[in-house]
């Protein structure tokens, strides 16, 4: 998988594929309760929002390049944008995957060595296979 956001790479193909990837989908709802009721009533005000999670893994030249990489990499992002998702197969066909509207709500950094192990926590509306104008 590929993670792209207003055109900049968070994970691209290859060693950066994203590990510990977790998708968690919610919406607004709202318990009504009426007098006397025998139980409330949930109620779908939509609203739906997105939460993915992943990480990458970069390996860097040095240790000192791994540093400077970590202490820049967060001001590099875009704060928000179009997201995409791309989804390559073995055989080189890709369904394309689309947040019209999301952000980066936190990145997390640590260095081991010559490597920097990058987390990130992305919002959005829907996913969906439209591409936004």
């Amino acid at each position: 998988m590929k993670i792209q956001i207003a055109n900049f790479w968070l994970c691209e193909d290859g060693q950066l594929a994203p590990n510990s990837l977790h998708v968690n989908g919610r919406r607004q709802v709202q318990i009504a309760q009426f007098l006397r009721a025998a139980a409330g009533k949930p109620l779908n005000r939509k609203n739906t929002i997105t939460t993915i999670t992943f990480g990458v893994v970069r390996e860097h030249a040095s240790a000192r390049v791994a540093e400077g990489y970590m202490l820049q990499h967060e001001a590099e992002i875009p704060e928000d944008g179009i997201v995409t998702f791309f989804c390559p197969d073995e055989n080189e066909a890709e369904d394309v995957f689309y947040f019209d509207y999301g952000l980066v709500d936190t990145t997390d950094a640590d260095q081991i060595g010559v490597s920097t192990e990058h987390s990130y926590t992305l919002i959005g509306g829907r996913i969906t296979t439209v591409k936004p104008t």
